[in-house]
């Protein structure tokens, strides 16, 4: 994780700033530690890069564990913090997801390869152009991550949030990958992989957390662009109406609210901006 987001992220409980325990560090990224909030004496880990900040980190690791299981972990102190919490849930990457999200970066596709790029993504760029918007974003459902990097092509910084951590690891690894990555290759294509070409993807300022949409660890404030997709890779919200509300919260006065139209919501603002899927407003 990136050392500028931590004085943007928050107890996801109270939204009391959190302290960093760093154990591992390369150069500016922050590798394994601990997130500590003093005022309720509670702490988050930071595992392989990524910041787990759910609302309830007992019932996460219990959901998720097989995650935690499998994964590299230096430091003592943080392996028995998780694998002594980690339970036997499951959760994967949907990987038709990530083939339908990064098709269009196939760089030695077979014949009659779908490389076209997913509508959702160039209605969003699309949106932020009209938009204008600058500064810091935050993606709230970024799934496997291809909507942030759509908005680091116009933001200085993006944060993708998302319930998965199989997810969210999969999306760090795309964002700081400087091997070759591949797609599976369709059956009766004759290649078991395809490489991804991405020099075409921005990739600067992405960073991803592990975290609630209804319970968002990040200040009030201290985003200029707040997207709201309304489910990530685990399905739709259960609160919609709380998600819309830490959107509210988290976004600075002026900056741009965008939605997408499955978001179900009472309390929905009239759009000033439309692109397929896509809603957006200022808040006030």
């Amino acid at each position: 994780m990136q050392r500028a987001w931590i004085d943007r992220l928050a107890s996801p409980r109270t939204g009391a700033p959190l302290e960093l325990d760093a154990i591992r560090t390369a150069d500016d990224e922050l590798v394994e530690g601990f997130l500590v909030s003093k005022d309720e004496r509670e702490v988050w880990p930071l595992i392989a890069g990524v910041a787990v900040l759910p609302r309830d980190l007992s019932e996460h690791l219990a959901q998720q564990g097989n995650v935690y299981r499998r994964s590299p972990i230096n430091d003592p102190r943080l392996a028995r913090f998780l694998l002594g919490r980690a339970g036997t849930g499951y959760v994967v990457v949907p990987f038709e997801e990530v083939v339908g999200h990064y098709r269009d970066l196939a760089s030695e596709p077979p014949e009659g390869y779908d490389t076209s790029p997913h509508p959702e993504h160039v209605a969003l760029r699309g949106l932020l152009a009209a938009t204008e918007a600058g500064g810091v974003g935050a993606f709230v459902g970024s799934g496997v991550g291809r909507g942030v990097f759509s908005l680091c092509e116009q933001l200085d910084a993006v944060l993708g949030i998302d319930r998965s951590i199989a997810c969210v690891r999969r999306s760090r690894n795309i964002a700081v990958t400087v091997e070759a990555f591949f797609l599976p290759a369709p059956k009766g294509s004759g290649l078991k992989e395809i490489p991804l070409d991405f020099a075409a993807l921005t990739r600067t300022g992405a960073d991803f957390v592990l975290g609630d949409p209804e319970a968002l660890p990040l200040r009030d404030g201290v985003v200029d662009v707040l997207v709201l997709h309304g489910a990530d890779s685990l399905g739709p919200w259960s609160d919609a109406d709380a998600a819309w509300a830490e959107a509210w919260r988290v976004t600075v006065e002026g900056g741009w609210l965008v939605w997408h139209e499955s978001l179900p919501s009472a309390s929905l603002p009239s759009p000033v901006l439309t692109e397929g899927p896509w809603r957006a407003a200022r808040r006030p």
